[in-house]
């Protein structure tokens, strides 16, 4: 496992409904984390499938980054 001193990590903003804010702040609270953790699994789990599917059409992916 990579320290997080040793890599890059980048801040940016999103902007969320009402709704989406309450079922994230919910899924944090239930197990113990933060919103910023529920965001990142969330944007893991996209790039995941983006990728099947492009391989799924039999394109080439981008290089994949390490998932924590």
């Amino acid at each position: 496992m990579v320290s997080r001193s040793s890599r890059k990590e980048f801040r940016t903003s999103v902007i969320l409904t009402e709704g989406q804010f309450k079922r994230v702040r919910e899924v944090a609270q239930a197990n113990d984390a933060s919103i910023a953790w529920v965001l990142r699994q969330a944007v893991d789990r996209y790039l995941k499938g983006q990728r099947a599917t492009l391989m799924d059409r039999g394109q080439k992916p981008p290089e994949e980054t390490q998932v924590r």
